[in-house]
Protein backbone atom coordinates (compact mmCIF):
# COMPACT_ATOMS: atom_id res chain seq x y z
CA UNK A 1 0.00 0.00 0.00
CA UNK A 2 3.01 2.38 0.92
CA UNK A 3 4.48 1.84 -2.57
CA UNK A 4 1.37 2.83 -4.54
CA UNK A 5 0.62 5.77 -2.70
CA UNK A 6 4.55 6.96 -2.34
CA UNK A 7 5.89 5.34 -5.44
CA UNK A 8 9.94 4.53 -4.18
CA UNK A 9 12.28 1.94 -5.47
CA UNK A 10 11.37 -0.12 -8.87
CA UNK A 11 7.67 1.98 -8.67
CA UNK A 12 9.52 5.31 -8.61
CA UNK A 13 11.61 4.17 -11.50
CA UNK A 14 9.35 3.07 -13.86
CA UNK A 15 7.17 6.17 -13.19
CA UNK A 16 9.77 8.60 -14.33
CA UNK A 17 10.33 6.46 -17.26
CA UNK A 18 7.08 6.61 -17.90
CA UNK A 19 6.99 10.77 -17.42
CA UNK A 20 10.42 10.83 -19.35
CA UNK A 21 8.91 9.13 -22.25
CA UNK A 22 5.90 11.45 -22.35
CA UNK A 23 7.87 14.41 -22.32
CA UNK A 24 10.04 12.90 -25.36
CA UNK A 25 7.09 12.26 -27.14
CA UNK A 26 5.51 15.66 -26.97
CA UNK A 27 8.81 17.20 -27.55
CA UNK A 28 8.56 15.10 -30.88
CA UNK A 29 5.20 16.04 -32.02
CA UNK A 30 5.70 19.97 -31.36
CA UNK A 31 8.94 19.74 -33.72
CA UNK A 32 7.22 17.88 -36.04
CA UNK A 33 4.50 20.55 -36.05
CA UNK A 34 6.93 23.12 -36.09
CA UNK A 35 8.71 21.35 -39.04
CA UNK A 36 5.72 20.85 -41.24
CA UNK A 37 4.49 24.79 -40.50
CA UNK A 38 7.88 25.48 -41.76
CA UNK A 39 7.65 23.47 -44.83
CA UNK A 40 3.92 24.31 -45.55
CA UNK A 41 4.94 28.41 -44.90
CA UNK A 42 8.21 27.66 -47.59
CA UNK A 43 6.27 25.85 -49.71
CA UNK A 44 3.41 28.65 -49.96
CA UNK A 45 5.82 31.40 -50.41
CA UNK A 46 8.09 29.20 -53.61
CA UNK A 47 4.22 28.49 -54.85
CA UNK A 48 2.93 31.98 -54.68
CA UNK A 49 6.13 33.24 -56.25
CA UNK A 50 5.68 30.23 -59.09
CA UNK A 51 2.37 31.24 -59.45
CA UNK A 52 3.21 35.35 -59.76
CA UNK A 53 5.69 34.22 -62.57
CA UNK A 54 3.52 32.24 -64.25
CA UNK A 55 0.94 35.20 -64.34
CA UNK A 56 3.45 37.55 -65.66
CA UNK A 57 4.22 34.84 -68.27
CA UNK A 58 0.98 34.65 -69.36
CA UNK A 59 0.31 38.27 -69.32
CA UNK A 60 3.48 38.84 -71.38
CA UNK A 61 2.30 36.47 -74.07
CA UNK A 62 -0.87 38.30 -74.00
CA UNK A 63 0.68 41.52 -74.64
CA UNK A 64 -1.48 43.11 -71.70
CA UNK A 65 -0.62 43.18 -67.85
CA UNK A 66 3.38 44.30 -68.04
CA UNK A 67 2.79 46.42 -65.24
CA UNK A 68 1.74 43.62 -62.96
CA UNK A 69 4.29 41.52 -64.03
CA UNK A 70 7.07 44.11 -63.29
CA UNK A 71 5.58 44.20 -59.24
CA UNK A 72 6.52 40.28 -59.02
CA UNK A 73 10.08 40.63 -56.81
CA UNK A 74 13.20 39.60 -57.82
CA UNK A 75 14.66 36.05 -56.18
CA UNK A 76 18.70 35.98 -55.91
CA UNK A 77 20.60 33.38 -57.81
CA UNK A 78 24.26 32.92 -56.77
CA UNK A 79 26.90 31.50 -58.84
CA UNK A 80 30.45 30.67 -57.69
CA UNK A 81 32.17 29.64 -60.86
CA UNK A 82 36.00 27.70 -60.99
CA UNK A 83 38.20 30.32 -62.73
CA UNK A 84 41.28 28.37 -64.83
CA UNK A 85 43.35 31.71 -64.16
CA UNK A 86 43.52 34.78 -61.51
CA UNK A 87 43.15 38.35 -62.33
CA UNK A 88 43.48 39.15 -58.24
CA UNK A 89 47.13 41.11 -58.89
CA UNK A 90 47.63 43.92 -61.41
CA UNK A 91 50.63 41.95 -62.57
CA UNK A 92 47.85 38.64 -63.11
CA UNK A 93 45.37 40.43 -64.68
CA UNK A 94 47.88 42.68 -66.95
CA UNK A 95 48.90 39.10 -68.21
CA UNK A 96 45.60 38.22 -69.24
CA UNK A 97 43.56 41.33 -70.11
CA UNK A 98 43.85 43.15 -73.88
CA UNK A 99 43.37 46.65 -72.16
CA UNK A 100 44.14 48.13 -68.49
CA UNK A 101 42.63 51.24 -68.24
CA UNK A 102 40.89 54.05 -66.24
CA UNK A 103 37.80 54.73 -67.12
CA UNK A 104 34.63 56.84 -65.44
CA UNK A 105 31.42 54.86 -65.92
CA UNK A 106 29.42 57.52 -67.22
CA UNK A 107 25.82 55.29 -68.09
CA UNK A 108 24.29 51.79 -67.37
CA UNK A 109 22.63 50.38 -70.36
CA UNK A 110 21.34 47.60 -70.27
CA UNK A 111 21.93 43.86 -70.70
CA UNK A 112 23.33 41.62 -72.91
CA UNK A 113 23.09 37.60 -73.40
CA UNK A 114 25.76 34.90 -74.27
CA UNK A 115 26.22 31.27 -74.56
CA UNK A 116 22.65 30.54 -75.62
CA UNK A 117 20.83 32.67 -73.00
CA UNK A 118 23.26 31.23 -70.41
CA UNK A 119 25.26 34.19 -69.55
CA UNK A 120 24.54 37.46 -68.20
CA UNK A 121 25.96 40.76 -68.81
CA UNK A 122 25.06 44.17 -67.48
CA UNK A 123 26.49 46.79 -69.96
CA UNK A 124 27.64 50.15 -68.89
CA UNK A 125 29.11 52.78 -70.79
CA UNK A 126 32.65 53.67 -69.94
CA UNK A 127 35.00 56.99 -70.74
CA UNK A 128 38.59 56.03 -70.67
CA UNK A 129 40.63 58.54 -68.74
CA UNK A 130 43.73 56.99 -69.46
CA UNK A 131 44.88 54.27 -70.88
CA UNK A 132 47.62 51.42 -69.27
CA UNK A 133 47.73 48.86 -71.81
CA UNK A 134 45.92 48.08 -75.39
CA UNK A 135 44.71 50.83 -77.67
CA UNK A 136 41.46 51.28 -75.84
CA UNK A 137 40.46 55.00 -76.26
CA UNK A 138 37.52 57.45 -76.07
CA UNK A 139 34.18 56.26 -74.88
CA UNK A 140 34.06 52.69 -74.98
CA UNK A 141 30.78 49.70 -73.63
CA UNK A 142 32.23 47.39 -70.73
CA UNK A 143 30.12 44.40 -70.03
CA UNK A 144 30.39 42.52 -66.62
CA UNK A 145 29.06 39.14 -65.59
CA UNK A 146 25.77 39.02 -63.78
CA UNK A 147 22.71 41.72 -63.56
CA UNK A 148 19.07 42.06 -63.01
CA UNK A 149 16.93 40.05 -65.13
CA UNK A 150 13.42 41.75 -65.85
CA UNK A 151 12.08 38.84 -68.07
CA UNK A 152 12.88 35.79 -65.34
CA UNK A 153 12.71 38.51 -62.15
CA UNK A 154 16.08 37.04 -61.16
CA UNK A 155 19.30 38.89 -59.83
CA UNK A 156 22.40 37.09 -60.72
CA UNK A 157 25.31 37.62 -58.54
CA UNK A 158 28.48 35.81 -59.73
CA UNK A 159 31.41 35.61 -57.87
CA UNK A 160 32.27 38.12 -55.09
CA UNK A 161 33.06 40.92 -57.71
CA UNK A 162 30.99 44.70 -56.89
CA UNK A 163 28.92 45.94 -59.80
CA UNK A 164 29.90 48.92 -61.23
CA UNK A 165 28.55 52.26 -60.53
CA UNK A 166 27.48 54.92 -62.35
CA UNK A 167 29.93 58.30 -61.52
CA UNK A 168 32.50 56.50 -60.30
CA UNK A 169 36.49 56.04 -61.66
CA UNK A 170 37.73 52.31 -62.02
CA UNK A 171 40.46 50.91 -63.09
CA UNK A 172 39.71 47.76 -65.55
CA UNK A 173 41.36 45.17 -67.04
CA UNK A 174 39.25 44.07 -69.97
CA UNK A 175 39.49 41.72 -73.25
CA UNK A 176 38.23 42.71 -76.20
CA UNK A 177 35.62 40.52 -77.90
CA UNK A 178 34.80 40.45 -81.78
CA UNK A 179 31.46 42.02 -81.44
CA UNK A 180 32.83 45.33 -79.79
CA UNK A 181 32.64 44.66 -76.25
CA UNK A 182 35.05 45.00 -73.73
CA UNK A 183 34.43 42.13 -70.94
CA UNK A 184 35.12 41.88 -67.32
CA UNK A 185 35.35 38.52 -65.77
CA UNK A 186 33.48 37.88 -62.59
CA UNK A 187 36.79 37.09 -60.85
CA UNK A 188 38.33 40.89 -61.82
CA UNK A 189 37.61 43.57 -59.17
CA UNK A 190 37.27 46.63 -60.41
CA UNK A 191 39.52 48.96 -58.17
CA UNK A 192 37.74 52.21 -57.58
CA UNK A 193 39.57 55.12 -57.40
CA UNK A 194 36.86 57.69 -56.79
CA UNK A 195 37.17 59.54 -53.31
CA UNK A 196 36.26 58.23 -50.18
CA UNK A 197 33.09 59.74 -48.38
CA UNK A 198 35.70 61.32 -45.82
CA UNK A 199 37.44 63.11 -48.91
CA UNK A 200 40.67 60.90 -49.11
CA UNK A 201 41.72 60.07 -52.55
CA UNK A 202 43.85 56.59 -53.13
CA UNK A 203 43.28 57.08 -56.88
CA UNK A 204 46.61 58.37 -57.35
CA UNK A 205 48.50 55.42 -54.93
CA UNK A 206 46.76 52.71 -57.21
CA UNK A 207 46.63 53.88 -60.21
CA UNK A 208 50.82 53.85 -59.69
CA UNK A 209 50.61 49.99 -58.48
CA UNK A 210 48.88 48.99 -61.68
CA UNK A 211 51.38 51.41 -63.40
CA UNK A 212 54.13 49.07 -62.15
CA UNK A 213 52.13 46.07 -62.42
CA UNK A 214 51.49 46.66 -66.58
CA UNK A 215 54.89 47.23 -67.16
CA UNK A 216 55.72 43.82 -65.10
CA UNK A 217 53.08 41.25 -66.31
CA UNK A 218 52.69 37.82 -65.21
CA UNK A 219 51.84 35.41 -67.59
CA UNK A 220 49.50 32.06 -66.39
CA UNK A 221 49.36 28.65 -68.29
CA UNK A 222 46.01 27.96 -68.72
CA UNK A 223 45.59 31.36 -70.33
CA UNK A 224 43.88 31.60 -73.61
CA UNK A 225 44.50 33.67 -76.38
CA UNK A 226 42.05 36.95 -76.63
CA UNK A 227 40.24 37.67 -79.71
CA UNK A 228 42.74 40.63 -80.19
CA UNK A 229 45.59 38.52 -80.00
CA UNK A 230 44.27 35.99 -82.88
CA UNK A 231 42.70 38.89 -85.22
CA UNK A 232 44.63 39.53 -87.95
CA UNK A 233 44.17 43.57 -88.16
CA UNK A 234 43.35 44.10 -84.19
CA UNK A 235 42.84 47.79 -84.97
CA UNK A 236 39.74 46.89 -86.70
CA UNK A 237 38.47 45.60 -83.50
CA UNK A 238 38.88 48.48 -81.93
CA UNK A 239 37.35 50.12 -84.08
CA UNK A 240 33.94 48.41 -84.11
CA UNK A 241 34.67 49.10 -79.94
CA UNK A 242 34.61 53.01 -79.81
CA UNK A 243 31.06 54.45 -79.47
CA UNK A 244 32.56 58.50 -79.35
Amino acid sequence: MFTDLHPSGAARTAHTKRTARTKRTARTKRTARSKRTARTKRTARAGARTRAIALGSALLALGGGTAAWFTVPYGTTHYHPTYAVRLDTPEFASGWADDVFIGKVTAREGLRRTNGDRLLWTTYRVEVRKTLKGEVSGSVRVAQEGGDDPLRRQRIVVGEAPALEVGRTYVLATRLAPDGWHTAPSNFHPVDLSPAEGGSDSGTDMSTVWEKGVAHPTAQRHTRPSAVSRAKDPSALYTRAHIG
